[in-house]
This record gives C-alpha cells, sequence and structure tokens, in this order.
C-alpha cells in the first residue's frame, strides 16, 4: 500500500467546511484524529507499492461524506433512504394503476451490460450445507444484493441474482439453521462506517431455501437493525444472533421478536459488534468496538447478565486499552482454539495477533504476519479483516487483509507465517487474490476447499492446506456487483464502453449485451472519456490528478501523474474533444487545464473566483468551444469562458448551499441548464433558463436523498433523467409549477447511480450504478438506430381477458408471420417470463407462468420490428 504525508483535502472540507486547510500529518491512516471526526458524521445517525493501490477506502470515505452529509446536522442520514424508498414503491403502484403512454420516460427499460468477470466487494459467503461437494454457495454483496451459485468450483461459475429489488441491496450477513437447512436469513446494512457503506433495513427470512423471502417485521423498524455485522443460529436451540451496531441482539423465535443481550449498559462497554462466533462446544464469542474500545465476551448460554469479558480476567494475556476492532476465529475441531486480531487504535494496523489454548481463559501473543503491524491489513484493520481456521485441524490459520496469509502450524511459536496471494500479481496467476478481504469460508472437511470474499468479489482454492503453495482463481462469472463512478461511451461503436470502478481500475466493454470485460487500467478506476472525433485517443484517472492515455483506441495506457495529492480522490474531470482539451479538479479555487491532452504533457491552472472551494464537478459546454462550468464544494457554479486562452474569464453564475454534483447543460442552448446537488437536506435539482441569470427550483416532488447526475432529452428539454441514490429518476415537464418526478429503473435495481452518459449518434444512454455494474437504454429515441426497433401502438389491437387468471390472448392489427416475443415484467422492475411463440396470422394465445402472484404487470410485444407494451393484471 502506498502511504505518504499528503494533504486530504476532502478530510479538511468536511472539518472546516472548506474554507482552511489542516497542516501535514492529519491524514486519515497515520492519525486516527481524522478518522474518528468523518465516522463521527455517521455515527451521530445513532507493504508498500508505487502500483496503482486498488481502493482507499478512508479516502473515498472522506470524499463521500463531504458530499453528501446534511449541512445542517453534520450527519449522514442514510436513515431517509427507508422514507425515499418508500415513496418510490408507492409512485410506482399509482402508476402502475392507470396505463401510461409508451413513450413515457416511465417506461424505460434498462439492459444490464456487466461486467459478469469483474465483481465487487463481498461481504459475506456461506457454503449451503445441503451441497456436500461445495458447490453451492450464497453470497452477500455490500451494494449489489444476494446472490447464488450452484457450481461455484466450476472455472466459469453462474451466479444468480436473488432479487434485484429487495428495499435495500446492502447485503452483509447469511446465516442457515443448522436444525433445518430450509431455514435461512440474511442481514443488511455494512456497519463499518466506510462511506459508501449502505444502511440497512434490517433482517430477511426464508422458509424454503432461498426461494422466497420475507423482511422481518420486527426488524423493520428503528435503528436497531440498521447494521447488521453477523448472524450466527445456534444449532440446538436454533436461537437467532445478530450482531449490530445497537448491540447482540437475539430472537428466540425466528426472528419473531428480539431482545438485546450484550450491549452498552448490558454487560458491556460499547454496543458496536464487530464479530459474532460459536465455539465447537457452542459457546458465544462476541467482540464489540468499531472505532471504540471494549474487547471480548463469552457466554455458554447467551442470556443477558451471563457474560464474561476475556479481556478482564486476570493475567489474560490480552490487552485492555490500545485497539479497536477484533476479529476472531474459532477453530471447529476443537473447542479450546481461539484465535483474535486486534486493530491498533493510533494507527489502524493491526496491533497484535493472540490464540487460546482454553477457550479463551488465557492468550498467547503470536508473531505478526510478515513480521510487521502493517504486513496484513496496512493500515485499514478497520475495513478489511478476516480470519478462519480449518474444518479438522486448530493450526491450520488464514488470516487475511491487504492480502492473504496462512500458516499450518499456528500452536507452536514461533509461528512461520506464509504469504500465499499477492494483491499486485498479474490476474490469473496463481498467487493472484484481490485486495481487501472481508470473508473467508471452508468448503470442504479436509479444508482444502476454500472461499474469499473481497473488494474483487469471491475467490477460492482447492489446496488450502497442502504443504504445496495455495494456487487461487476468481469465480466471479456472472456475479455483476461492480461499484462504478462513472462511464464514458464510443461515438460510433454501440458495443464500446470504458467504466471506472471503486477498486477495480477502468473496465473496458466491447462485446453486445451482459457479458465480460477487460480491465483498461488498474487500481481505482475514476472519470473516463473517448475523443468524439478521433476514438483512438481515450483516457482514464486514477486518484487525484493522475491521468492515463491511449493513442491507439484502448489497446495500451500511458500514465501521466500530474499530482497524487491534488484534487479529489475520485477527482472530477471533463473532456472537450473538439480541442482536446482536459479539465480536472485541484487544489481548491484551482482548476487543472491539460490542453491538447492527445499530444501533450504539460499543464497549466485556471483561477477560480475567490472562495470557490473544492471542485466537485466540471462540465465543458456542449455549445460553445473554450467554455467549462465548474460546480464547487461551497454550492457554486462557476462559468469560465475562454478556457484554452492566456486570460479566462470566470463568472460566479449561482450560489448555492452543498456540494454540486451536475451542471447540465442543453445542447443548443446554454442559456437552459439543471445544476444538482449531493447533500442530504439540500434543495436538490436548479434549473436556469437565462445562463444563471435566475434560478428556480425544480426538486418538486423528488424525496431527500443523494442526486448525483442530471440529463436533459436531447429532443426534448422538458424532458430529464436524474442518477440518484435509489436509481434513476425522471420528469415529462420540468415547467410545471412543481416537477412531477417519479422513479425510472425498470431493469436496473434499487441501486445507487453515480453517472448517465449519452451517444450522440444514436441517443443510447449509458448509466454508472455503484453496486451492480452497468445499464443501458434507448428511451430517448422513438426509434432504435441500433437495433431497428420501434415503439409502437399500432402492433397491438388488444391483449384479453384482462384481468387474466391463466392464458393471454394477444392480438395484433395486422396479421404477423414468424416469432414473437413477449416479456412481463412486475412492478419492481423484476423480469417475471421471457417466451416466444411462433404466430401465423392476428392472434396467439401466451401461457401465464406456473405461480405468478396476483398484480399490475407490463406486458411487452416484440415482433417484427416492432415493440409494443400494455399493462395486464393478474389475478
Amino acid at each position: 500500500m502506498k502511504t505518504s504525508s499528503r494533504f486530504r483535502q476532502w478530510g479538511a472540507l468536511l472539518l472546516l467546511g472548506g474554507a482552511a486547510t489542516i497542516g501535514s500529518g492529519a491524514y486519515l491512516w497515520q492519525n486516527g484524529a481524522v478518522l474518528t471526526k468523518v465516522q463521527n458524521a455517521f455515527e451521530r445517525e445513532e507493504e508498500e507499492d508505487d502500483d496503482d493501490r486498488p481502493d482507499r477506502p478512508d479516502l473515498a470515505m472522506e470524499q463521500e461524506v463531504a458530499r453528501t452529509m446534511d449541512l445542517a446536522t453534520g450527519t449522514v442520514p442514510r436513515e431517509r433512504l427507508v422514507a425515499a424508498q418508500n415513496y418510490a414503491q408507492r409512485l410506482i403502484n399509482e402508476r402502475a394503476a392507470a396505463r401510461l403512454p409508451v413513450t413515457s420516460l416511465s417506461q424505460i427499460n434498462w439492459t444490464e451490460r456487466g461486467p459478469i468477470n469483474v465483481a465487487g466487494r463481498v461481504r459475506a459467503l456461506v457454503v449451503d450445507p445441503t451441497d456436500p461437494s461445495g458447490n453451492t454457495l450464497w453470497a452477500g454483496a455490500a451494494g449489489g444484493g444476494l446472490w447464488k451459485t450452484t457450481n461455484a468450483t466450476a472455472a466459469s461459475p453462474t451466479w444468480t441474482s436473488v432479487d434485484n429489488f429487495f428495499s435495500t441491496l446492502a447485503v452483509t450477513a447469511i446465516a442457515f439453521d443448522p436444525r433445518d437447512p430450509n431455514v435461512m436469513y440474511f442481514g443488511t446494512g455494512e456497519g463499518f462506517f466506510n462511506a459508501d457503506a449502505v444502511r440497512g433495513l434490517g433482517i430477511w427470512k426464508s422458509t424454503n431455501h432461498g426461494v422466497n423471502w420475507e423482511q422481518l417485521p420486527s426488524t423493520a423498524t428503528g435503528t436497531t437493525f440498521n447494521y447488521v455485522t453477523k448472524l450466527v443460529v445456534h444449532p440446538v436451540s436454533g436461537d437467532v444472533y445478530a450482531g449490530t451496531r445497537a448491540g447482540l441482539q437475539r430472537s428466540t423465535n425466528g426472528g419473531g421478536a428480539w431482545s438485546a443481550v450484550l450491549a452498552a449498559g448490558n454487560g458491556a462497554i460499547d454496543s458496536r459488534i464487530a464479530d459474532v462466533e460459536l465455539g465447537a462446544d457452542n459457546k458465544l464469542y462476541v467482540s464489540i468496538g468499531l472505532f471504540t474500545l471494549d474487547g471480548i465476551y463469552r457466554s455458554s448460554t447467551g442470556n443477558a447478565g451471563d457474560w464474561t469479558k476475556l479481556n478482564s480476567l486476570p493475567n489474560s494475556g490480552l490487552p485492555t486499552t490500545g485497539y479497536r476492532r477484533i476479529e476472531l476465529a474459532c477453530a471447529p475441531s476443537d473447542a479450546n482454539r481461539i484465535y483474535a486480531i486486534f486493530e491498533n487504535a493510533t494507527n489502524n494496523q493491526v496491533l497484535n495477533l493472540f490464540r487460546s489454548n482454553d477457550g479463551g481463559n488465557t492468550w498467547t501473543t503470536m508473531t505478526l504476519p510478515g513480521g510487521v503491524a502493517s504486513a496484513l491489513a496496512s493500515s485499514q484493520a478497520w475495513y478489511d479483516l478476516a480470519a478462519a481456521v480449518a474444518p479438522n485441524n486448530p493450526n491450520q490459520l488464514y488470516v487475511a487483509g491487504l492480502d492473504i496469509f496462512r500458516t499450518l502450524d499456528a500452536g507452536t511459536d514461533p509461528v512461520v507465517w506464509q504469504k500465499v496471494s499477492v494483491w499486485s500479481a498479474v490476474p490469473g496467476s496463481p498467487n493472484f487474490v484481490h485486495a481487501d478481504h472481508h470473508v473467508i469460508t471452508f468448503a470442504s472437511p479436509d479444508g482444502n476447499l476454500a472461499y474469499f470474499g473481497n473488494d474483487g468479489g469471491v475467490f477460492t482454492t482447492t489446496n488450502a492446506v497442502s504443504t504445496a503453495a495455495p494456487v487461487f482463481s476468481q469465480r466471479n462469472n456472472g456475479l455483476n456487483i461492480t461499484q462504478y463512478y462513472a462511464v464514458a461511451v464510443h461515438p460510433t461503436n454501440v458495443n464500446y464502453f470504458l467504466a471506472g470502478a471503486q477498486d477495480n481500475g477502468t473496465q473496458k466493454y466491447t462485446t453486445a449485451g451482459l457479458n465480460t470485460t477487460t480491465t483498461a487500467t488498474g487500481g481505482d478506476g475514476a472519470f473516463c472519456f473517448i475523443d468524439e472525433d478521433e476514438p483512438q485517443f481515450q483516457f482514464s484517472s486514477y486518484v487525484y490528478a493522475q491521468y492515463r492515455r491511449s493513442t491507439n483506441g484502448g489497446g495500451s495506457f500511458s500514465n501521466f501523474n500530474f499530482s497524487g495529492t491534488e484534487g479529489s480522490f475520485i477527482n472530477p474531470t471533463d473532456y472537450d474533444s473538439r480541442d482536446n482539451t482536459m479539465y480536472g479538479g485541484y487544489t481548491p479555487g484551482l482548476l487543472l487545464r491539460w490542453p491538447n491532452a492527445t499530444t501533450s504533457s504539460t499543464t497549466s491552472t485556471i483561477s477560480l473566483t475567490s472562495g470557490a472551494g473544492a471542485v466537485t464537478h466540471v462540465t465543458v459546454s456542449p455549445n460553445r468551444p473554450g467554455r467549462v462550468y465548474v460546480g464547487t464544494a461551497t454550492g457554486r457554479v462557476i462559468r469560465v469562458d475562454d478556457a484554452t486562452g492566456t486570460a479566462p474569464v470566470v463568472t460566479d453564475i449561482r450560489t448555492g448551499t452543498g456540494s454540486v454534483s451536475c451542471v447540465a447543460v442543453e445542447t443548443g442552448n446554454d442559456n437552459h441548464m439543471l445544476v444538482t446537488y449531493s447533500n442530504y437536506g439540500a434543495v436538490s435539482v436548479w434549473e436556469t433558463t437565462n445562463g444563471g441569470g435566475t434560478w428556480r427550483s425544480v426538486e418538486g416532488n423528488l424525496p431527500d436523498m443523494p442526486v448525483r447526475w442530471a440529463m436533459f432529452d436531447p429532443d426534448n428539454n422538458q424532458r430529464a433523467l436524474l442518477a440518484t441514490e435509489l436509481g434513476v429518476w425522471a420528469t415529462d415537464n420540468l415547467s410545471a409549477a412543481t416537477a412531477a418526478w417519479f422513479p425510472a429503473s425498470l431493469g436496473m435495481a434499487n441501486v445507487r447511480v453515480d453517472m448517465l452518459r449519452m451517444r450522440k449518434s444514436d441517443k443510447q444512454i449509458a448509466a454508472a450504478t455503484h453496486g451492480r455494474g452497468l445499464f443501458t437504454t434507448d428511451v430517448f429515441t422513438p426509434t432504435s438506430t441500433k437495433n431497428g426497433i420501434s415503439l409502437s401502438d399500432k402492433l397491438l389491437d388488444g391483449v384479453y381477458p384482462n384481468p387474466f387468471a391463466q392464458d393471454l390472448n394477444v392480438r395484433f392489427q395486422k396479421p404477423v408471420s414468424g416469432e414473437a416475443a413477449f416479456t412481463l415484467t412486475d412492478t419492481r422492475g423484476r423480469k417475471v417470463m421471457n417466451a416466444t411463440r411462433r404466430v401465423s396470422g392476428q392472434e396467439v394465445s401466451v401461457p401465464a407462468p406456473a405461480n405468478l402472484a396476483a398484480g399490475v404487470y407490463l406486458l411487452t410485444v416484440h415482433a417484427g420490428n416492432e415493440t409494443a407494451v400494455r399493462r395486464v393484471i393478474h389475478r
């Protein structure tokens, strides 16, 4: 991991309101003060290398907090998303109750594009107990939902999303009931204080082996179950234990009701549960403390008041101060053997590893993996830390953070560790495993089959405990949980995209449909561009003002690292294809300018207006060469004219409140703009029709949530799309007295969307989601020049009976000869039927799917080069 004494602009902005700077030393990974300040914004809610480092969650956290916190409270009130989700579903239900025109933006249907081979952050992995081969695996993605595969050991396993429209996709814990494998639970809410952590909505339960799920009403209200870090089901009693940031909760009736059995003031000092483990004798071990100090607790009953704090036992050998998070691992074959990894409270590295041979009464300090405190997790032990013991040998121990270490003789001192994975190795090599580990699970009785969940998805080895070095491979085929920040569209190649991903570089798309990608450039992927006139010139960016350029159509890229300290971590940037100039954030009050970026390596800066603050957004005018719009952290919008000249003219055109996330300019009319803000509590959408002379709010009925991007319909300036924390929203009439926005995410998911981009040639839109990869749609044009499909009300004469119970009879306005395709989509955007029928004439019967629930659906019919949509009701 790279470390330096660089000034963290966003941390300063958060702490000091953007008006001042902090001196060297106040950087997150070297001084816990900054980290504590940043994570407090959430609390009040209740080996070094010179290569591109994949992921700095601490720095992403600083930036995200500053962009989204409510400026009035200083908190990031994620609980407001609950109300927003409920409101969105209500709007969907109301619109489904009446037929809408097929050209309405409410009928947007998004197509998933992947990637199917990259994945993203996995916090939970559970091997299905009904499959002794270890092939059936369940995974919980921090922002991408619940997934399942039944062939995890295959070279290209098949992953299936269980449901894209759970009320939250932040799945962080999964557990089976050992007494009845048909009973499953998953918990939601990533509780480790990383900035892009999504607040959960409680716990879900299935009683038919994961086919159907129900949110437990007992966990759906209040704040207790906002962040579930671990789920454990007792193998004898069936009691369910949930580790939360509000203490250890227990249900003795399958989730019907819960009570706190260990929390602050209830047997413990603090309430933030970091880990929950069951020993081989079914004793419970619980570690408490996430950015707080507490310790390890043990109980044989799980009852309130019946817990022993192991740190406080005489001569325990455990520390009592100087630590925070603790990761535990119990040996399945030895009730006395337990391991614990402590995070250092000062520098967020590993403080020490400990081993107990007597069930936690006394502990021995173990040799550190790699011999130094920074080797295992660098300075991110608060974020990435995992440990597991092989099933039949208590001495075979795996620990992971940045990389994976193992020992086959953990019971002997000094412990001999092997570093068995290298995040910077060439992908596909035997020792390559993605960085930042969160979970390890063994899947075979001999311990050789093991799975690892990290920020790059799921990896496996089949010789975990053999004397030979383990060989690793990824198992991400179809696990589309990539967290994108940005996307670029090719001007002519309809299947070519670049997309910048958290922790997974900039990905290159070249294939139609839902498919694989290749890595164009590594590290954290940020803003990216493809020249509209000369697409052989392509750009990606790493963190801060560090860019990559390709002159051969994306075949290879060269580095242009103008600054590894200035600008934002994910640095807002835009590119003007007309004069090949790149503009990006730099120090507060300065705009970086890279003229002739296709050939030059020389940059300069443009001074913005006094007090402008940090640059949060950059937009090149589509209408006037040399004009650039800059949004700032202080709420300003600044227009720069003659931006390529020696004396740019800088003008404030808007003073607002919050962090500007987007300036959208109507093509052909610079007077008409939308400006969006990403902070909770801010008025999030503003419009001007006179170039910034006056502004009016067009937030209308939007719920209180971050808005991250805006886009005009290129053919109708009254229609617009927004990328939000809850998918895409749209309006058909910006000029209305109160703009009416509605969810427009059919076919997508309940997922954060960071950016929207449109290809001018065919008006296809690409949406970069932060949790479910890339999606595209052709909604802005009645005829898709890409596929030759026309949305038409002239295709169908009718659909009957409606409501229907079994078959649907579809009647065409004129005879059809050939295959027709039929799709049913429910009101949450889930496709519940895909069928084809041979048609010869004007009518065809389409059987309803088995077990189709009663409700309202959209029937999409494709025949020839025409498509029609009808609202139908199943009773």
